[in-house]
């Protein structure tokens, strides 16, 4: 079981990385194409923080962050009991790595873990080494503890940015002279092969001096490990962006050319003036071969016996998806190809945009629609009648959910008929207003009666110009028809996380999720620009992860618009009793699974969940998973958000239609 980070130190405990934990079911969660975890990366666990402080990474002792996390995800504590025992029955790990820090008992504790590793679990172990506080005679003891390889973090691949980065320049211990001669020493102890390097593309070196660094490690007998910059929030470079994609695939196949003995720095050709690689020292068709085998792409790290990567870290360096850095499995045909033209600069990551530490890395929009009263100390929407909500059914409803019993219509304009739909728009529109929000309540069968409106919304688009978008939470077909042609920006629906809030709450006892995915259906066979609103934080615990996983099956691969996460909130004065919060670490898990899962769709953190703290927790584990935007915003996550160099937006429109622009604040 998972136990408590604070109390419980190595040797007895270890961290775990969450992909390590999740495949020795310590944690919940779904990889990615059904990527498997072989490697088991351990990280010694202290009450008192790293020594080192790197400018790039998460365990620094000076970073500064709301969550303490490495390599942007939470790494679970447990007793090394309890891993022991998961690692015996784990029919899919092949190793096991101790990581090190730079720590006073690190030495001691590495080596008890090590002994215990070797002796009662059948997995080889690797260690993540630390130069700075161990010499060879370690190393020797380390190899008789029965540690068969040794991995070494060099990162930085200039002597100048290593020490800016990593040693006097960030005043930390490390230093380059240091590591190169422990890595000679390693393979004197351990033997070629068996020694390998860690470099990060992206810290601010050139193609060539990477190139460089690669053949040093060859001339060494050593093996190259290669990861992209990620770069870690509250961590001095968190403001600097991951090295455009291009320059990340030649780097791979350089490196994979040098460590295959197929190719040498002195083969290669460099620019003189940017030093990017030119040509690679070899013959096209070796190039092409190579790079058809997908080898290149895939994650560099300790192999087994088999000759295949043991340690092949999930998405340790980027988010899955179209712009993923390291493949963790065989990259197919279509990933190779891809891979192939973003080398060549025919197919770019979205995210790649030259970035210094002083500019805003990426745009967020704070959306705060008029049809609420907001004010915070640096923005307020008071006054402005710029996108406000109406309701075709008045203050009626068929429903009268528990958590609402209509009250949400009272805000609303009533706008019961065409013509005063036509007429409030029209007044809308000459007060300088951007649109509207078109709703209402709910017919027995769960549907806002908006067919009989639609020549009127289309009249509107078109001669007006105002944006315009309705919720309603299913769609029939003949409510999608009668929408289809109407030019609506946004058609938002309920997504619930549980069938319960769909039949207990939403009064909707023979509706399930078989309706959400009809709607969702519907929505794309019509072309209507589908913004569903996943409804959380309701239901018993045991239950949740698994409806969850059959609403996320349900909405996952299909062509939204935006996804936006809501929580269930009941309004004073309905029956429904309040529900207890979802705790902040199942939050956590579920907006990373959505980031991940919807890489290529905005994600929008919705106006409706708990108040206070909760509420500014839940915002800052938005902008943590990069959330596209968030609704209504605390002042405390503005100013966050502008620590981080996000560049800021204010929309005075809902969330789902706000897709953020370059511009910033």
């Amino acid at each position: 079981m998972i136990v408590d980070t604070t109390t419980k130190e190595s040797p007895e405990f270890a961290k775990l990385s969450l992909a390590g934990a999740m495949q020795l079911d310590l944690q919940q969660g779904r990889f990615w194409r059904n990527a498997r975890m072989y490697c088991i990366n351990l990280l010694l666990t202290y009450d008192d923080p790293c020594k080192a402080n790197c400018a790039y990474c998460g365990l620094a002792r000076e970073r500064q962050a709301e969550e303490r996390t490495f390599i942007h995800v939470p790494w679970p504590v447990a007793s090394m009991d309890e891993i022991i025992q998961r690692l015996n029955s784990s029919s899919v790990a092949r190793r096991t790595c101790i990581s090190m820090i730079t720590h006073a008992r690190a030495k001691a504790d590495t080596l008890a873990m090590t002994r215990r590793l070797t002796a009662e679990t059948p997995q080889p172990v690797s260690i993540l080494y630390s130069p700075s506080i161990a010499g060879k005679d370690y190393l020797e003891e380390l190899h008789r503890a029965g540690a068969d390889k040794i991995g070494i973090a060099i990162d930085a691949a200039t002597p100048e940015l290593f020490d800016r980065l990593r040693g006097k320049g960030v005043r930390g211990p490390h230093r380059w002279k240091v590591y190169w001669q422990r890595f000679a020493e390693a393979v004197e102890v351990f033997g070629p092969g068996e020694v390998g390097s860690h470099f990060v593309v992206g810290l601010g070196e050139r193609e060539e001096d990477l190139v460089r660094g690669f053949q040093q490690v060859r001339d060494l007998g050593g093996v190259n490990h290669l990861f992209s910059f990620f770069p870690e929030a509250g961590s001095a470079l968190e403001g600097l962006m991951p090295p455009p994609i291009d320059v990340y695939r030649r780097v791979q196949v350089a490196c994979e050319l040098i460590d295959e003995g197929l190719s040498s720095y002195e083969k290669f050709d460099f620019d003189p003036a940017t030093g990017r690689i030119l040509d690679f020292g070899v013959s096209a068709e070796t190039l092409d071969r190579v790079i058809d085998s997908g080898q290149p792409f895939r994650t560099r790290g300790c192999k087994g016996c088999d000759g295949e990567v043991d340690c092949n870290r999930p998405f340790g360096n980027s988010y899955p998806g179209p712009g993923l850095r390291n493949y963790p499995f065989k990259p197919n045909e279509a990933d190779v190809a891809r891979a192939r033209r973003q080398m060549t600069g025919e197919e770019a990551d979205p995210a790649d945009r030259a970035v210094l530490p002083s500019q805003p890395k990426r745009a967020i929009v704070f959306a705060a629609p008029n049809m609420k009263q907001y004010k915070i100390d640096s923005y307020s929407n008071r006054g402005r009648p710029n996108f406000l909500a109406a309701s075709v059914t008045g203050r009626g409803c068929g429903l009268l959910c528990d958590h609402c019993k209509a009250k949400l219509l009272k805000p609303m304009i009533p706008t019961q008929t065409p013509e005063a739909l036509w007429d409030f728009a029209s007044r809308v529109a000459k007060q300088g207003g951007e649109g509207m929000l078109l709703s209402g309540g709910c017919t027995k069968e769960g549907i806002v009666p908006l067919a009989r409106f639609a020549e009127t919304i289309a009249r509107i688009k078109q001669q007006l110009g105002l944006k315009m978008a309705i919720h309603s939470k299913f769609v029939t077909r003949p409510l999608a028809e009668a929408l289809a042609k109407t030019g609506l920006d946004s058609v938002m629906v309920d997504a619930p996380a549980s069938e319960r809030i769909i039949q207990e709450v939403f009064h909707l006892k023979d509706y399930g999720f078989a309706n959400v995915e009809e709607t969702l259906n519907l929505l794309e066979e019509f072309g209507l620009p589908a913004a569903p609103h996943l409804l959380l934080g309701f239901g018993e615990e045991s239950n949740r992860a698994a409806e969850l996983d059959r609403i996320l099956g349900i909405l996952e691969g299909r062509p939204l618009q935006s996804l936006v996460v809501v929580f269930l909130m009941p309004l004073p004065g309905t029956p429904m009793p309040k529900p207890e919060p979802m705790p902040l670490r199942e939050v956590d898990t579920v907006f990373q699974r959505l980031r991940a899962m919807f890489s290529d769709c905005p994600v929008f953190l919705g106006c409706a969940r708990p108040p206070g703290k909760y509420q500014i927790k839940l915002e800052m584990l938005a902008l943590k998973h990069r959330f596209e935007g968030i609704a209504f915003p605390s002042d405390e996550t503005v100013e966050l958000a502008r620590k981080r160099r996000y560049a800021i937006q204010f929309r005075e429109c809902c969330c789902a239609v706000s897709l953020p622009d370059t511009k910033s604040e």
